[in-house]
Parts: C-alpha cells; structure tokens; sequence
C-alpha cells in the first residue's frame, strides 16, 4: 500500500476480481462447535477460533466500530482519518470507556511486528487490504480473519459486521444489530421523498467534477429511505456531498454548477458517519440526515 493514502484515497478504490473461498464446512455460521471454537470462513479460507478472544486487534480501518458494537474492546485499533481519540469516532467513544488501545496505521502496509508484540489471540483484518502473503505472517502470530472475498478494502457493511460477529462469538448478536440499522432506515422515510432523486457524493470536485461516494453498495441507504438514487449531479433532486469542513462546503459551492443545485453538506462527523458505515455509524446517518434532506427539498 503507498504511504500517504487519503479517506478518498481509500473511498474510490474499487475492489479486483473476487477470491475464490475454499470449500466450506456442513456448519451453519457461527455455530460453536463442540470443543468450543468458531470457525469463520473468508477470503483465504477458514479460521478456527479456539475459544472466545479477549486480546483482539483490530487490524483494518472500521473494524473497531463492529467490535465495540458487540462490547469488544479491542487491545489495538488501526487508524484511517479525522484524528479522533484512539482512532474511535464520537459515536463509539461510549463503549471504549476507559481503554487506551495501540493505534496503528495502514500507511506502509500492515504493521506486522508491532502486532505480534501484542500477543493477541485474534486479529480482525477486514478493510485492510490483505493479501495472501500478509495473511499468513498474521496466521503465525494468532487466529486471523480477513475480508469476505468481495474486495480487499470496503466489502459491504454487513459482510464485515457479518464476519466480526462470528470472529468474536456473537454471531446472533451481530444479526440482531444489522436488522436494527435496517430497521432505523426503513422508519426514516418521508412522505417527501417519495418520487425524489438523491445523489451521495464525495465531499470535493476531483478534476472539477463530482464523484459519487464509493463503493456504490454506500448509497443504498437511500433507497431504503424511499429515495431513488440519481446517476449523478444533474439530475438529483438532491446532491448530497460528504464534506467534513466548512472549507469543503465554501468550495463546493464557489463552482456555479453546484450552487445551482439543491445541496446537502454533512459536516465531520457524518461524514464520517458515512465513511465507516458500521452498525454503530449509521444510526448516526438515520438520525441526523434524513431531516438534512427534507430541509433541503422542502
């Protein structure tokens, strides 16, 4: 990985041909077999977990969110962008509580030898970009999970919320909180939104042009908040840019093909919100947004 790699860096790349997984167990997902282990399957095959961790790293750039989420408090969490406290946002502070966890960075490649001198008894390498070779460095030093096989970085929220609850022994547990995200977006539909297009963009011009915020499994949200997603900035009803500064907004807004437009700005903490699209996150997302948006249209 280049050093240097920014939140859009990382939010525009788009995944390579999927992994093939190795043949699978008879288990359903998450049992916990007889002598007391999990076995999770990924990218690189299984991993079985002997008992349940209590010295997890969270190795990728979102994991921490879906740890915590299950009451995992993670011994390292590795950091992606807006400086927050131990690379945890506003919305899970709560559940870190007194913790002062090792913040690790992607910037040069997963940093394997300051992990292994943790002695964890799991490592979470979803939404890190691993790689085969990696992989079997981490293998060495604990149980390790990796990405799904859909993209080595930004596999749909609930595959790596799916994955981590299974890694930690809280498979049922994790379910129950993925429906209630759906749930939270599916209450937070308008009447006025109905027959209304939205588009979910980065929160700058790249070459003066906007970019919708990617992965596109990102603005699904939308639609089940009864909007109709819009294929760009020209026909949205409204444009919707994850700005994490009021310097972004003035900027956006100095081009005259946005001022015309009807626009939403997020700030930093749903932009966020956003980024890390976790089961922690989002919540955030379907309690503050969709009010945005029907300010925004009214």
């Amino acid at each position: 990985m280049a050093t240097g790699l920014t939140r859009r860096g990382f939010l525009t790349m788009t995944a390579g041909a999927a992994l093939v997984l190795t043949a699978c167990g008879s288990d359903e997902p998450g049992t916990v077999a007889e002598d007391g282990s999990v076995t999770v399957r990924h990218a690189f095959g299984e991993t079985k977990i002997p008992a349940p961790p209590t010295r997890v790293v969270s190795a990728g750039l979102t994991g921490q969110d879906d740890l915590l989420a299950l009451g995992v408090v993670p011994i390292a969490v590795t950091d992606w962008f807006g400086a927050e406290p131990f690379a945890v946002w506003p919305w899970a502070q709560p559940r870190l509580g007194p913790a002062q966890p090792v913040v690790l960075s992607l910037a040069d490649g997963i940093q394997v030898d300051q992990i292994a001198s943790l002695r964890p008894d799991l490592i979470v390498a979803t939404n890190a970009g691993l790689d085969a070779d990696t992989y079997a460095r981490l293998s060495q030093i604990a149980p390790t999970v990796a990405q799904s096989g859909q993209a080595p970085f930004f596999e749909p929220w609930r595959d790596q919320a799916t994955t981590i609850g299974q890694a930690v022994f809280k498979h049922d547990e994790m379910q129950a909180l993925i429906a209630g995200v759906d749930e939270k977006f599916a209450a937070a539909a308008r009447p006025s939104f109905e027959g209304r297009s939205a588009a979910l963009l980065a929160g700058r011009l790249d070459d003066g042009k906007p970019q919708p915020l990617s992965p596109p499994w990102r603005a699904e949200f939308l639609t089940a908040m009864g909007l109709t997603l819009a294929d760009g900035l020209d026909n949205a009803d409204v444009a919707i840019w994850a700005t994490e500064s009021d310097e972004e907004q003035a900027a956006l807004l100095a081009d005259p093909a946005v001022a015309a437009r009807t626009n939403v700005f997020t700030g930093k903490e749903l932009a966020g919100a956003l980024a890390f699209a976790s089961v922690l996150s989002y919540p955030v997302v379907a309690d503050r947004l969709p009010g945005m948006i029907a300010d925004a249209l009214a």
